[in-house]
């Protein structure tokens, strides 16, 4: 917030700075007072004639000398005020701005205008009147071609990408191309409506300056609705007030929506607004100098607007400094969109790249797996038909042939289960029986169940299921994950080798363990430990179809749990299954209730 001050008071003192600056350099210029002498040497630079004297309602007389080197004069007009003595005027290509002064040097001339307040006239040279209104005109092309060029931009801009704010910034642009080209062509108007027009485009100009602040960065605007009749009927009443006649209230309505404008970036910019900078500074070198254009209004003895004044005034030069910030606003937006966009672009070639890798590896190891199973498929089935021809050929070796066949088959219906329910895990087809149940209740099954492989294979099945782990799932399901994790452990770990099942809670966890003594599981092989018909590379011979700790860790997940491994080579793994923890006493409760009603 700190970093944000400076440039806000930069902006209010660069504000004022402009302001008195221009009433300071327009101070410079000489007046020429009623019934002084004018020379050739203030000819030769302008002069504004000051202390009009008013005889009549809305008739006002000034009179002056011409020095004893004057030839020629150049008279130059507002269009608030008329010529009613035209005998000594000469309308210059009818512009009814510029009037050829017929003088004699040290004779006393009058002029006369009618006009509601003091006249704005210059008193000039022919050559100094040639100068200065060619170099308006350049200065006038120039500003109407610079606001022209920016509307051609913006309008193509909002063809293609219908903002608020784009509209916000055409129109602004237009009021501002419409008011150069009236000025340009229309230099002095004397017609009562078309002044009217003239004047409605400054407030028109303050108005526009406004929205278009608050469209820039994204101020919500009333669409419809009391909102919305409340910002038309703020807007109607600031330029009633603004088209006023008294000059005191006219130049402190618009000066205040100049201000207004300069507080909503100031207040944009503390605020944080992204960009909002660009604008407040252009923006309060604007206001200055629309304050400029706004003092002559005020029909002030301290401010008689020289010969320079008016014609910047006319050139409207100082209205493009605040259109050329929103414009590199606008074109800083649409960078930045275009750089999100490459960026975006990139991630996505990024992702689909990834993605592509995915699944090539995907469909590499459902090749390999294919291969396995129809390996693992081939084995018992020539098991089978050798052993029915041994049978056709010797029935007598039956007894002998009967439990390997038994075995055999026995892989391939685990197998063929396995591959089933692989297949509707992965296709989301499972449906989960879920209800209360105890996890270490159905370690204890799993074991007494898996008491027998262990025994026949020589290996120590301990179990420790003193807590109770009350869970939410399926209880045959949750039954399969650690008879998976048993069986498991079973196939890898060698006669005289023991595993240890221990059931505890961890925090909210319940936690059910699973840890033998067999061969462990290289660094290498662990991350691949979950992945379909996944066997350890320490593994030699083996009876497991290769998707049981897929299946496992696919259900655990159903049931919003997950099973991790810890393993060293050499010493045996330990696989945990943890799966959020229930209340006990609501367990216990809901275990009361069904007893009571069996």
């Amino acid at each position: 917030m700190k970093q944000k001050w400076p440039i806000l008071i930069f902006s209010a003192l660069l504000t004022a700075f402009i302001v008195l600056a221009g009433i300071w350099g327009n101070a410079q210029f000489q007046q020429l007072p009623s019934g002084g002498v004018l020379t050739a040497q203030q000819a030769a630079k302008g002069i504004a004639p000051d202390g009009w004297r008013q005889e009549a309602p809305g008739q006002w007389h000034f009179t002056f000398t011409a020095g004893e080197d004057l030839s020629s004069l150049t008279l130059c007009v507002t269009n608030t005020a008329a010529p009613l003595e035209t005998e000594r005027l000469t309308d210059l290509a009818r512009s009814g701005e510029l009037y050829a002064l017929d003088v004699t040097p040290g004779e006393t001339v009058e002029l006369v205008f009618a006009c509601r307040r003091s006249p704005q006239t210059w008193l000039m040279s022919s050559a100094f009147a040639d100068r200065a209104f060619r170099f308006r005109t350049l200065t006038q092309l120039i500003t109407l071609t610079a606001f022209v060029t920016m509307g051609v931009v913006v309008l193509a801009l909002y063809h293609y990408k219908h903002q608020p704010e784009l509209g916000y910034f055409l129109l602004y642009l237009v009021i501002m191309s419409a008011w150069a080209l009236m000025v340009f062509f229309f230099p002095a108007i004397r017609s009562g409506p078309l002044q009217l027009v003239l004047r409605s485009f400054f407030a028109f100009t303050v108005l526009a300056s406004a929205l278009l602040a608050a469209g820039l960065l994204g101020m919500e605007l009333p669409r419809s609705g009391r909102g919305l009749l409340g910002l038309i009927a703020g807007c109607a009443v600031f330029f009633l007030l603004g088209m006023n006649d008294s000059p005191p209230l006219r130049v402190g309505v618009l000066a205040a929506g100049m201000f207004f404008c300069l507080y909503l970036l100031m207040a944009a910019v503390k605020a944080g607004y992204e960009g909002a900078g660009l604008m407040l500074l252009p923006c309060a070198v604007t206001t200055g100098f629309r304050i400029w254009a706004l003092l002559p209004g005020l029909d002030s003895p301290f401010f008689v607007e020289s010969v320079p004044f008016y014609l910047l005034r006319c050139s409207r030069l100082y209205d493009l400094p605040f259109a050329i910030g929103c414009m590199v606003f606008v074109c800083r937006r649409f960078a930045l969109l275009f750089d999100r966009t490459e960026q975006l672009a990139r991630e996505l070639d990024a992702r689909v790249a990834e993605r592509t890798k995915e699944l090539t590896a995907e469909t590499d190891a459902r090749k390999s797996m294919m291969l396995n199973i129809f390996h693992d498929l081939r084995s018992p089935l020539f098991a089978v038909s050798n052993g029915l021809e041994t049978l056709e050929s010797a029935p007598e070796a039956l007894p002998a042939l009967l439990p390997a066949l038994r075995q055999r088959v026995e892989f391939l219906r685990r197998l063929t289960e396995d591959l089933f329910l692989a297949a509707k895990l992965e296709q989301k087809q499972l449906l989960l029986n879920e209800d209360r149940a105890a996890l270490n209740e159905e370690a204890a099954a799993v074991c007494a169940a898996c008491q027998s492989e262990a025994d026949q294979k020589g290996v120590a099945l301990c179990l420790s299921a003193d807590v109770l782990l009350p869970v939410w799932g399926d209880s045959v399901r949750l039954q399969q994950i650690l008879q998976n994790l048993v069986t498991n452990a079973i196939h890898y770990t060698p006669a005289g080798g023991s595993i240890h099942v221990v059931c505890r809670a961890e925090g909210g966890t319940a936690c059910v363990s699973v840890q033998d003594t067999g061969c462990g599981i290289a660094p290498e092989d662990q991350g691949a430990v979950f992945d379909r018909y996944f066997h350890t590379s320490a593994d030699k011979k083996h009876d497991s179809t290769g998707l049981g700790l897929t299946i496992a860790q696919e259900l655990a997940r159903l049931h919003h749990g997950e099973i991790t491994l810890q393993s060293e080579v050499g010493r045996g793994s330990i696989f945990t299954l943890r799966l959020p923890l229930l209340n006990i006493e609501e367990y216990s409760s809901l275990r009361f209730y069904r007893k009571t009603r069996n």
